[in-house]
């Protein structure tokens, strides 16, 4: 699934970032429901126990997800491109893709017979750690959550952006950096031409200049929803596509101390999960994870649960009080929080993006409202690429061809 992903890091000689033994449990505000074992097979005991053939059922659903999910590296490599993010699912999984972003994650599960506790436990878990929400998220949003929460998760060392920063060098564009403005259309008797107008910081003054430059085609790669951007489009003759929904906030409190065991019920701290994600929409915190370093140095050994110079970290709806923090650790050396708006807040039936704003003009981030993950914005862009060059081209033939491609496949 993470074919782009992957390459990126190959291309350059980034490395996947260096993983440590753990172990997680759920925990529905009052003590945990399931807690994973050391040992691999007590732990598929205890998942057959408490979730019965449910566990054997999702690795047969994420293998049958997948398998149509990989059908679009096929079709990109054919240079086939999709207007929409409906067209670009429907040409993976046909009309089954599209009809999972229109139904919920419990109903979607319920019909493919998982069990109200699956569902309201390792469903629930694995939305509210990937995305803050609930199983009330469109079905084809928890399937991804789902496929994520599978052995093999992976991270790169230094961070992930380093995947975009380095591709960004290993392209040798011309990078400038400011912020974009403003976009007009400018009148043209053959194609049409766009101002683009943004501002750099004068690295002589640090003074805020304002440029203009011209482009035949512009590729967006922010959301455009209400309250993300302060960029205008002037000229068009007629009002661009609206861009619906909003973002949903989540807010990373990063603490170093010792995580308050007694809080969960466990009498040796040494014995506290290493991970810990919450099955209940109204405890405080999403989940609360040990954290290591982007960087790891060589020779570099964890510290255990236990210690008062564990990093953990806490995603939240909301910044934690004081008081709260002080609930969850028993000692705080040291706190800092990232409040941001991470990915789009999902409802079902959910609303599906165009890829196409106008001739010329092309938007990345409709691809998130399927779903929102480092895959899919490489897909996204994958796609916009190929819809420019297919458009500059006059290569009609070459878009939106799912309907009929996903036939013969």
């Amino acid at each position: 699934m993470n074919r782009f992903t992957n390459k990126g890091i190959s291309v350059k000689g980034l490395k996947h970032r260096k993983t440590f033994p753990g172990h997680f449990a759920l925990y529905n505000g009052q003590e945990f429901v399931f807690t994973e074992s050391s040992w691999s097979l007590v732990t598929l005991a205890k998942l057959l126990w408490r979730y019965g053939w449910d566990c054997v059922w999702l690795n047969s659903l994420i293998g049958r997800t997948l398998t149509n999910f990989e059908n679009i590296y096929t079709l990109q490599d054919a240079g086939n491109a999709y207007s929409s993010v409906e067209e670009l699912l429907y040409a993976m999984g046909g009309a089954k893709f599209v009809n999972m972003t229109q139904t919920s994650t419990a109903q979607g599960l319920k019909e493919e017979g998982f069990s109200p506790r699956f569902i309201n436990e390792l469903a629930m878990a694995a939305n509210r750690e990937n995305y803050g929400q609930t199983v009330d998220v469109p079905f084809f949003v928890g399937a991804v959550s789902l496929a994520g929460a599978q052995p093999g998760l992976w991270s790169v060392e230094g961070g992930n952006k380093r995947v975009p920063e380095e591709l960004v060098k290993a392209a040798k564009v011309n990078l400038i950096p400011g912020e974009v403005s403003k976009v007009t259309l400018k009148n043209s008797d053959d194609r049409p031409k766009f101002l683009l107008q943004y501002q750099l910081k004068d690295p002589n003054n640090n003074q805020i200049l304002t440029e203009q430059k011209g482009y035949d085609i512009v590729i967006v790669a922010t959301p455009l929803n209400e309250g993300m951007s302060n960029i205008t489009f002037t000229n068009f003759p007629t009002p661009l596509p609206e861009i619906k929904g909003k973002f949903h906030r989540t807010v990373a409190n990063f603490v170093r101390g010792k995580l308050n065991a007694e809080y969960f019920g466990i009498s040796d701290p040494k014995a506290a999960p290493t991970g810990i994600m919450t099955i209940n929409a109204d405890v405080m915190f999403n989940s609360i994870g040990k954290h290591t370093p982007l960087n790891i140095s060589k020779g570099y050994t964890p510290v255990g649960p236990e210690s008062e110079d564990a990093v953990w970290k806490v995603f939240s709806q909301r910044p934690l009080a004081d008081s709260e923090i002080a609930q969850l650790f028993t000692v705080v050396k040291d706190s800092q929080v990232v409040d941001w708006l991470a990915y789009p807040h999902y409802a079902s039936p959910g609303h599906l993006e165009t890829f196409v704003l106008y001739d010329g003009l092309y938007y990345v981030n409709g691809i998130e409202w399927a779903a929102s993950a480092m895959e899919m914005s490489a897909i996204g862009g994958r796609n916009v690429a190929l819809l420019s060059y297919n458009w500059w081209h006059g290569l009609d033939g070459k878009v939106d061809t799912g309907r009929t491609t996903k036939t013969e496949l």
